[in-house]
């Protein structure tokens, strides 16, 4: 709802918001899978229409999604490949491709096996993966919906790198989180949306924490969690003399006592079938 937002060049700019607040919906609309109801998009200052992901590719635009666009039994090098294909070439019959892909790739700092399948690589090869392939579209802005999500410690400082590398390249980026340490990390700016709204734009190193969670939320809030006391002398839950029947009506569980005190975690142990179920 009257979303107004800009990206500059060369910068890499964090899309922030709790569940929900539209993030990924905007952004859809940016890569062409949405149509906006109302208002206008500019690439360079050029008013332009994205009723496609074509037009998207068309204008720079490259979007990688949470949920990974891949083909699991082409390779890294035909994944990216089968997005260039027209009906008057074969670009799967190349030997050339393997190596064309992986110079794209070494050139930001990424390593992958062109030749792999996908359905053999792990999480963070196959976001690599999809990244490779935004850039071998031609895409100056790139647009990451929750990138670290299903990234190591490890992983994540790498690909910070490449984005940052990116950027010095002259690209874009557009990072989708609701992690606050990773956008006091990596962005230049942070844009936060509130259910659906544009709330506004603050630079990364004039904010903080707790100012970008106030916006997020739209009242102040207390990031110290008061954990309540509990009396671990009496127990909180207690169970005396219990019998279950199972389906064939015989005793799945007999004479079954057990208590609980607050602050525990009580184990439940035995062989598959003894009853814990």
């Amino acid at each position: 709802k009257n979303i107004n937002l800009n990206l500059k060049k060369r910068e890499i700019l964090a899309l922030l918001g709790e569940n929900g607040s539209g993030k990924t919906t905007l952004m859809n609309m940016l890569s062409g899978i949405y149509t906006p109801d109302s208002g206008s998009i500019y690439i360079d200052g050029k008013k332009a229409r994205i009723q496609a992901p074509e037009d998207a590719v068309r204008l720079g635009i490259g979007m990688v999604h949470q949920h990974f666009k891949l083909v699991d039994v082409f390779s890294a090098a035909d994944n990216i490949l089968i997005g260039k294909a027209d009906k008057n070439t074969n670009v799967f019959l190349t030997k050339s491709r393997y190596k064309q892909i992986e110079e794209i790739a070494s050139k930001f700092g990424f390593e992958i096996d062109a030749k792999k399948k996908v359905r053999d690589m792990a999480v963070s090869e196959k976001q690599t993966l999809e990244i490779i392939k935004v850039l071998c579209y031609g895409a100056k802005t790139i647009i990451l919906d929750e990138p670290t999500a299903v990234l190591t410690v490890q992983e994540i400082e790498k690909l910070f790198d490449v984005l940052r590398k990116m950027k010095e390249e002259g690209h874009s980026v557009i990072i989708i989180t609701h992690k606050l340490n990773e956008v006091m990390s990596i962005s230049d700016r942070v844009a936060v949306l509130r259910k659906g709204e544009y709330i506004g734009t603050v630079n990364t190193a004039e904010t903080s924490e707790k100012e970008l969670t106030e916006l997020m939320v739209g009242r102040k809030v207390d990031l110290n969690i008061e954990r309540p006391v509990y009396d671990k002398t009496e127990p909180l839950l207690e169970i005396r003399d219990l019998n279950v029947k199972n389906d064939e009506g015989s005793l799945a569980v007999k004479n079954v006592s057990f208590y609980i005190r607050g602050g525990e975690i009580l184990g439940v142990a035995g062989i598959a079938g003894s009853g814990q179920k």
